[in-house]
C-alpha cells in the first residue's frame, strides 16, 4: 500500500512543528563524562536533546505534530515529530524511577506510545498498546520502572495498529536508556560513551520528507542520529562504549567498522553473560546492541559501514554511515572477560507450555496480507489469544513460511518481537513449510537475552521465556512495521492464579463491547 503526502497529512494532521518544553523533573543535556554528542556539550556527532530523570522521576511532554523540521542541517517539511525534533529526545531513567509522559496528539488519527523492550506493566497507563489517544486528546503515561530493571538501551515509538509504520517513518521514534547494566561495571564506567540511533527516510524531488513506502532501498537514506554520514572522534588506542539501536521501520543493517572489531556486552537492553567479538554487527528492525570499540593506534579516518543485506523482498545496498576520526593523545584501552555475568535462573525451570507459531503472507485482491497461524490481527477472537500463567517458563518455536517455495508471493525474513518479557534463543535451523521437515538444527549455548530475533524464510528459532512480575494483555509481532500494520501480530494474556489478566480497555479488534 502506498500512502501519499496528502494522505499522510490526513493521518497526522496539518500545522507547524511543535516545540514543546519538557515538564518539571526533566533535566537537559548530559555531561560529556557520561554521553558524548548530547546537544550543548560540543559533540560533533549529536544524539539530540537528552533528558534525564531527577529525584526518581522523569516528566516529559511530547507533542506529535506535522511540520517543518531540521533534518541533516536542512529545514525539511512533511515530517511528524515529537516536539519538532529529529531525532526525538533521548530519555534517560534509572531502575526504580517513574517515567511520566504527557502525550499530546495534534494529529488527524489515533496514536499512542510503546516502550520497546521495557519490562514494565502492559496495563493501565503504562506500556499498554491498546490505548488510543484520539486527535486533539492528551494522555498521561505513568510508567513504573522496577528497581531491578536491567540497565541498557531501549526505545519508544507509536504502536497504534495500522499506522505504526507511517508514524515512525515520519519521525516519531527516540532512544530510551535505563542507567546501570554493563555501563556501570568498574572497567566500563569511566569510558566515553556514544548513543547511536539508526533510522531510514529521505527527501523527495519537491524537498519534502518522502512518502511512506515510496522509496526503494536504493533511494532510501540512512540517518545516524538524524544526520547523513556524520563525524565522530576517538583517540588512538581508546576504548569507547557504543549503544546502537535500529529505531526505524524496515532497514536491516549489517555493520562493519573498517579494520576494527566489536565486543558485544549488551543485547536488547540487557547485559550479556558471555561477551563475544565480531567483525560485523547485525541489526534487524527494533534490534539494539551495546559494544566496546577500541581504536587502532594509528591516526586517521575509518568508516562505519552498512555492508548491505538481502532481506528477501528488499535488497539493502552498501552505504557509508559514519566517519570515525582517530586523533589526539593516546586513550585508555579496556578489555573484558568472556564470562561477564550469570544466565537467568529461570532457564533451568521446567517448561510449563510449548507453543509453535507460524508466520506467513499472501496477496489478496492485489493487497498484501500478513498472518500468524493463518490469522490477521484484525480477525483475532478470544480463541486466538494465547494465555500464559504468571511465574511460568514457556518454550516457543517461531517458524517462517513466507517463501515462494511454500506458495507465498515473496521470500521474506521477519524480525519477531514480543512485549513485556525477554527470551533466550536455544535452537535454530531450517524448516520446510511444505513437508514440515526440520534440518540443519543448531543447539545454541545461550550467552544473552533478547526481545527481537530475526527469522529467515524456511527457517525457525526456538526460545524460552519467563512471564515474571506483571499480568495483562500485550502483543507479539513482526517488527517490519508494514507487516505488523497489515496483520502479522498476535495477542497474549498473562494471568495470575485467580485468572486475572487483561485490564480495562484492552479489547480485541473484534470485541465491540
Amino acid at each position: 500500500m502506498t500512502i501519499t503526502r496528502r494522505q499522510l497529512m490526513a493521518v497526522m494532521g496539518a500545522g507547524g512543528a511543535a516545540a514543546i518544553a519538557t515538564g518539571a523533573g526533566a533535566v537537559g543535556a548530559m555531561s560529556t563524562q557520561t554521553y558524548l554528542g548530547a546537544k550543548g556539550n560540543g559533540g560533533r556527532q549529536s544524539a539530540g536533546d537528552v533528558l534525564r530523570s531527577s529525584n526518581g522521576v522523569l516528566r516529559v511532554q511530547l507533542a506529535a505534530n506535522l511540520g517543518t523540521v531540521i533534518v541533516n542541517k536542512e529545514a525539511t517539511p512533511g515530517l511528524t515529530t515529537y516536539n519538532g525534533l529529529f531525532p526525538a529526545p533521548t530519555l534517560i531513567v534509572k531502575p526504580g524511577d517513574r517515567l511520566e509522559i504527557r502525550l499530546i496528539n495534534n494529529g488527524g488519527t489515533a496514536t499512542n506510545l510503546h516502550f520497546h523492550g521495557m519490562h514494565v506493566s502492559p496495563r493501565g497507563h503504562q506500556d499498554n498498546v491498546f490505548i488510543e489517544v484520539e486527535p486533539g486528546e492528551v494522555h498521561e503515561y505513568d510508567v513504573r520502572i522496577p528497581p531491578d530493571h536491567p540497565g541498557g538501551l531501549y526505545w519508544y515509538h507509536p504502536h497504534h495498529h495500522t499506522t505504526s509504520g507511517p508514524q515512525v517513518w515520519s519521525g516519531l521514534s527516540g532512544l530510551l536508556v535505563v542507567e546501570g547494566g554493563a555501563g556501570s561495571r568498574p572497567e566500563i564506567k569511566g569510558l566515553r560513551r556514544r548513543l547511536i540511533a539508526l533510522r531510514e527516510g529521505g527527501i523527495d524531488t519537491d524537498g519534502y520528507w518522502a512518502d511512506y513506502t515510496t522509496l526503494t532501498p536504493d533511494e532510501t537514506q540512512l540517518y545516524v542520529n538524524g544526520r547523513l554520514n556524520p563525524r565522530m572522534n576517538i583517540r588512538p588506542g581508546e576504548t569507547q562504549f557504543w549503544q546502537i539501536g535500529n529505531i526505524g521501520v524496515a532497514t536491516y543493517y549489517l555493520l562493519q567498522l573498517d579494520d576494527h572489531e566489536f565486543t558485544v556486552i549488551e543485547e536488547d537492553g540487557s547485559p550479556v553473560w558471555k561477551t563475544w567479538q565480531t567483525p560485523t554487527l547485525f541489526l534487524s528492525p527494533g534490534k539494539r546492541y551495546g559494544v566496546l570499540v577500541t581504536a587502532r593506534k594509528q591516526r586517521g579516518t575509518v568508516r562505519l559501514r552498512q555492508l548491505g543485506y538481502n532481506q528477501g523482498k528488499a535488497q539493502w545496498p552498501e552505504r557509508e554511515l559514519m566517519r570515525l576520526r582517530i586523533d589526539g593523545k593516546p586513550g585508555q584501552s579496556v578489555s573484558v572477560d568472556r564470562n561477564f555475568g550469570s544466565p537467568p535462573a529461570w532457564l533451568d525451570d521446567p517448561i510449563a507450555q510449548r507453543r509453535v507459531l507460524t508466520l506467513s503472507q499472501s496477496v489478496v485482491d492485489g493487497v498484501g496480507e500478513f498472518y500468524i497461524d493463518g490469522v490477521m490481527f484484525d480477525n483475532l477472537t478470544f480463541d486466538d489469544v494465547i494465555q500464559v500463567k504468571l511465574g511460568t517458563t514457556e518454550e516457543w518455536v517461531i517458524r517462517n513460511a513466507s517463501s515462494k517455495s511454500s506458495g507465498g508471493p515473496e521470500n521474506e525474513e521477519h524480525p519477531f518481537h514480543i512485549h513485556v518479557n525477554d527470551f533466550v534463543v536455544v535452537e535454530q535451523g531450517s524448516w520446510d513449510p511444505v513437508t514440515n521437515e526440520v534440518s540443519n538444527r543448531q543447539f545454541i549455548d545461550p550467552r544473552s537475552q533478547a526481545d527481537t530475533v530475526n527469522v529467515p524464510w524456511n527457517a525457525y528459532v526456538r526460545f524460552r521465556t519467563h512471564f515474571a512480575d506483571f499480568i495483562g494483555r500485550s502483543v507479539y509481532h513482526c517488527h517490519l512495521l508494514f507487516h505488523e500494520d497489515h496483520g502479522m501480530m498476535g495477542i497474549f494474556d498473562i494471568v495470575n492464579a485467580d485468572g486475572e489478566g487483561a485490564g480495562p480497555g484492552q479489547r480485541l479488534p473484534t470485541h465491540q463491547h
